[in-house]
Formats: structure tokens, sequence, C-alpha cells
């Protein structure tokens, strides 16, 4: 077992969790297996049970404040060289729904990138940018911040606040 009580781990798309335990159940009635009860820090009404057998593929330890401030620092106010976009819906769709439920950080802040500047270059010539591009990107938004602001002892607003600032400076 990687992971000890009170660590707090990514648990895929779930975001930021803290490790309650590691306790034996026997979901299916019959067979025993060891899981960590997990304990997401968003929802205190939820509860996950991960088995420890599959911990690698599905949890993860949280990022080095060094490698934070890389992937903020990689957020400059210039558009992304590698953009995450497909004009077809379904293609995007896809793409949203596969970097979402990954654990790429470095793929998570490209497509919250090309997002934000696809909404800028919508927005300027007066168009809508999609309700699906906007969820897509709000959600990437959350899974970041909530990872950045754990590691970074921070608050989401704080931590807005530094990327922000970050933009600023490029300018």
């Amino acid at each position: 077992m990687e992971f000890q009580q009170n660590d707090r781990v990514v648990y895929k798309s779930a975001g930021v969790c803290e490790v309650l335990g590691v306790e034996t159940q026997s979901m299916d009635g019959e067979n025993e297996v060891l899981y960590y009860k997990l304990k997401p820090v968003s929802d205190a009404n939820s509860t996950y049970y991960i088995p420890v057998a599959s911990e690698k593929e599905k949890l993860r330890k949280l990022l080095t404040k060094d490698e934070v401030m890389e992937l903020i620092d990689s957020m400059s106010g210039k558009e992304p060289e590698e953009k995450i976009w497909s004009d077809n819906r379904r293609e995007r769709r896809e793409i949203y729904t596969q970097i979402l439920k990954g654990d790429d950080q470095k793929a998570l802040v490209q497509l919250i990138s090309s997002l934000y500047f696809r909404k800028q270059s919508s927005e300027a010539r007066g168009r809508r940018f999609s309700s699906m591009d906007e969820t897509a990107m709000k959600n990437a938004e959350n899974l970041m911040i909530q990872e950045f602001a754990a590691v970074l002892e921070m608050n989401p607003e704080e931590i807005r606040n530094l990327i922000s600032q970050r933009f600023d400076t490029e300018e």
C-alpha cells in the first residue's frame, strides 16, 4: 500500500481526496477486498472505496509545489502551441472526456488554455461560445484549481488571482 490515512491523493476525475483509511470490504457478498476509503475535499457527502490492488491506475500523489508552479508558468497569456480542438462536436466531446477523466495535468492546462483562446476568438467575432465547450472549460478549471489549491495551501480564489497575476506579467 502506497497511501496512508490522512494522505491527500488525486482520484482521477473526482479530484483531490483525503484517505480516511484502509478497510476490508465484501462488496459482492463473497470476496473480501482491501479498499482505500476516500473523502473528496470538495464534497463532504461522498465517499469512495478504491481497491488497493488498483491504486496505481486510479490514484496518484498530489503534484509538488514546483510542478504546480511550472504548470502555472506554462499558462502564459499566449495561445498554446498544441491546441486541443476538433471542429467535429463528437470528437471534441470525446477529447474533453478523455482529458477530464484522465490524469494528465499538462493536458488539462492545454485544454483550459485552448478553450480560453477559442472563447475569446468566438466573442471577438460576435459568436456565442458553445455550452459544451464552456462546461468542459469549467470542469477542467475546477479540477486544476482544486489540486493547485491543495498543494499550495491556498483557497481557489487565491489560485485564480495567482494565475491572473502570471498572465498579466507575461503581456
